[in-house]
């Protein structure tokens, strides 16, 4: 990891050789770091006309460094799931990340996702879906810097960055994800609804991880 950035490091120096401010810290690029997040979901059953709502926690954890297809360095994800506190955490699925001089990715599902774009500023955009074949996805953040609260958690510097907002009579997509310095990922809102013209809500999906548990093992293994 100290190689990885400092190599990164490097590659961003001012003409005074002096180190840029990146903002890499919001990544939480850290092997042994967990994150436990806590999952309201309700989705919108166009088909059978019910609302369905789900309750469960996801826990993603770091374990470890490995060499892609391209020869680049890119963390191993591994995450749980479970309906609540009393359940035992079963395996759920695997995905990666990589942090590059200019960019911070997340493969999820096999698809990867530009989560960050370096250097971070207030409304500095990117395209999120510029490593998949998706459409084009303006990316922006909203916010930099900020003390933040997440339930029971307090960050002193947190990152907003707006994936989507999409408003119309018969639609709405609200996007957004706010990272912690050396944490990561603390909150993920994702909004996608069909409407009727009253506002009645036909089908989509709405759901929201928060951060409510969070560390760091010298053994990854250990989960």
């Amino acid at each position: 990891m100290t190689i990885i950035m400092a190599s990164v490091l490097i590659a961003c120096e001012t003409q005074e050789g002096e180190p840029a401010y990146m903002g890499y810290e919001y990544f939480g690029y850290s092997e042994g770091k967990w994150l436990i997040y806590e999952v309201d979901s309700t989705v919108y059953d166009d088909f059978l006309e019910e609302i369905f709502h789900y309750n469960y926690q996801v826990k993603e954890v770091n374990s470890g460094f490995f060499i892609n297809a391209r020869g680049d360095s890119s963390m191993r994800i591994e995450r749980f799931f479970r309906a609540d506190e009393s359940q035992p955490w079963q395996i759920k699925n695997v995905w990666t990340a990589e942090l590059q001089s200019q960019r911070a990715l997340k493969t999820e599902e096999n698809i990867t996702y530009v989560k960050l774009a370096f250097p971070l500023k207030q409304n500095h955009t990117w395209n999120g879906n510029l490593y998949n074949t998706k459409q084009s996805q303006t990316y922006r953040v909203t916010d930099i810097h900020s003390p933040h609260h997440e339930g029971l958690l307090e960050f002193d510097s947190t990152l907003t960055v707006l994936q989507k907002e999409f408003i119309t009579l018969i639609g709405e997509e609200y996007q957004y994800e706010v990272y912690a310095a050396g944490v990561g990922m603390i909150r993920k809102k994702y909004l996608e609804l069909a409407k009727e013209i009253d506002g009645t809500i036909t089908r989509g999906v709405d759901y929201t991880y928060s951060l409510i548990e969070y560390g760091f093992n010298d053994n990854p293994a250990e989960k």
